[in-house]
């Protein structure tokens, strides 16, 4: 989330404090057993939301000149494990 708010700020979005802190509230309230919709989707051989939603952080980080490891770790990943499913 800390990525995405240095990205927002540089796009002109403001993104509060108290905005990442809900975003993460969020994620806390997860329980052990959750699954991401993207991890169904791959794990049911399914195209799933990398590109709109990692490949989009990365892409509009790329123009901004902000680097984002996080989101680009997880992008470059799970596109492996996209690409080996759709092999």
């Amino acid at each position: 989330m800390l990525e995405v708010r240095a990205l927002a700020e540089t796009c002109g979005v403001l993104l509060t404090e108290e905005d990442v802190t809900w975003a993460m509230a969020q994620f806390d309230a997860f329980t052990p057993d959750s699954t991401a919709s993207m991890q169904r989707d791959l794990a049911a051989g399914r195209k799933s939301e990398l590109e709109d939603q990692n490949g989009t952080i990365c892409r509009l980080a790329a123009q901004a000149g902000i680097a984002v490891p996080v989101h680009a770790t997880i992008y470059r990943s799970m596109a492996l494990l996209e690409s080996l499913r759709s092999a």
